[in-house]
Parts: C-alpha cells; sequence; structure tokens
C-alpha cells in the first residue's frame, strides 16, 4: 500500500512528516509550502519515488515555444470562432494538458484530443452534471476526438497553423449524441490520461482530490503548481 510524505525540495529520500495512507495532510504542505518534494513509498515491494514539484515558471520556460504552446494558443481562436465563452476553470485545464503534455513528450494528436475533450464536456455539461460526465464521458469524447483527426488525417503542422481541424472537430462533438460519448476504444489512451490528470489537477482544493485519481507519474509533479495556477486565476 503507498504511503506519502514530504521532503525539503533537493534532499535524498528524508522525510520530513509521518509516513500516511492518507495523502490530504501531504496535499496540503504541497500546496502552501515552497522548496518541498512529494514522496511515495510501497511499504510492501519496497518501492519508492521522488516527485520534486516544477514552478509555473520552469513549465512556461519548458512549453514556451514549443507545438504545445502553438496549439493552446489555437484553443481560444476555436472558441471565439465557435461562438463559446471561455471558463476560467477550463482555461487552468488547458494550459496543465500542456504542462503534461510538454514534460511527457506526448504526441500533438493525443494533446488536441484531451484539450477537445475537455471543452466540449465542459461547454455541453450542466454545472452540476460536470463531475459525473468527466468519470464516465471523458475517456469517450477523448478517444472519439483522437480517432477523429486520425481518419481526418489532420497533421501536427495542421494543428498549430490553423484552428480549422479543431473547430470542425468542436462543433461535432458538441451535437453528436450524448449515447455516443461513452464509446472509447481498447487500450491505453494518452490523449484520455493527459485530460484527466488535467481535470484532477484543476480539482486540486476540492476535499475529494486524491493523488491515486491521477494517471501519469509527471503529473505527481505539478501539485504545487496546479494550486498556483488556481490562486493567480
Amino acid at each position: 500500500m503507498w504511503q506519502y510524505s514530504i521532503q525539503l525540495a533537493g534532499h535524498d529520500f528524508e522525510p520530513t512528516i509521518a509516513w500516511s495512507t492518507d495523502d490530504q495532510m501531504v496535499v496540503a504542505q504541497l500546496k502552501t509550502t515552497d522548496h518541498v518534494d512529494l514522496l511515495s513509498w510501497n511499504s510492501a515491494t519496497d518501492e519508492s519515488e521522488i516527485y520534486s514539484q516544477l514552478s509555473l515558471d520552469e513549465l512556461m520556460m519548458r512549453i514556451d515555444h514549443t507545438p504545445y504552446a502553438k496549439l493552446l494558443e489555437k484553443m481560444p481562436q476555436v472558441m471565439a470562432e465557435s461562438n463559446q465563452s471561455m471558463p476560467p476553470k477550463l482555461q487552468r485545464q488547458w494550459y496543465l494538458v500542456g504542462y503534461l503534455a510538454s514534460l511527457s513528450h506526448q504526441a500533438l494528436i493525443n494533446t488536441a484530443a484531451a484539450l477537445l475533450s475537455l471543452t466540449v464536456l465542459t461547454l455541453k455539461t450542466p454545472p452540476m452534471n460536470l463531475a459525473q460526465a468527466m468519470a464516465q464521458q471523458l475517456r469517450g469524447v477523448t478517444d472519439q476526438a483522437r480517432c477523429w483527426l486520425m481518419a481526418a488525417q489532420v497533421t501536427d503542422l495542421q494543428l498549430v497553423v490553423t484552428s480549422k481541424p479543431l473547430k470542425t472537430l468542436l462543433q461535432h462533438l458538441l451535437t453528436q449524441a450524448d449515447e455516443l460519448d461513452y464509446c472509447c476504444v481498447s487500450g491505453q489512451s494518452y490523449g484520455w490520461q493527459l485530460a484527466n490528470d488535467a481535470h484532477w489537477l484543476s480539482q486540486v482544493e476540492q476535499p475529494n482530490f486524491k493523488l491515486t485519481r491521477l494517471e501519469s507519474p509527471v503529473a505527481y509533479r505539478l501539485i504545487r503548481a496546479a494550486y498556483l495556477e488556481r490562486v493567480i486565476d
């Protein structure tokens, strides 16, 4: 069973608080304390990990002038051309997708699929039902977005120089029958992992946030950045 603690940044696995299977205290420390790392330890297998927390400045430097940044720049254009508003929380999720994708060197098509799925569910779902939609439909919408982009043979270059593919697919996914939102492909879905982790990181202030809801190791390095992104906004 995994247990969690923190240490001063840069140290060699030196926990400063007691190990606990309850991650709430650790998450609270990560959000409010600078220069600390997240530690995880599996007492059954003796596996252990150190997750250094990246600052917003570091993340911006990593993503700046990359295809991920250019793709993110297309999203407000897509929304404006589609006459859609941009909720602040959705914009935070876009940035989190970009950070996660750049850190994990994800394919641009997976990144675009994650951006679209989060956008579609936010726009078409009443706020009171959004949590359920994210839990039940996010995988399906992400997989469908990726499949449509592949079927249309949209290239990486097209994704970053024109808004047309994203705008066309956004309109299609917004208007398709809700039943289709649950259809997903088998196997691993990197696009869904990006969308899932961005969604949960954007919920870092909520009591239902759990580290175990995160799919990728790089997401564990963004706890404090996700909190600060929320505070700044």
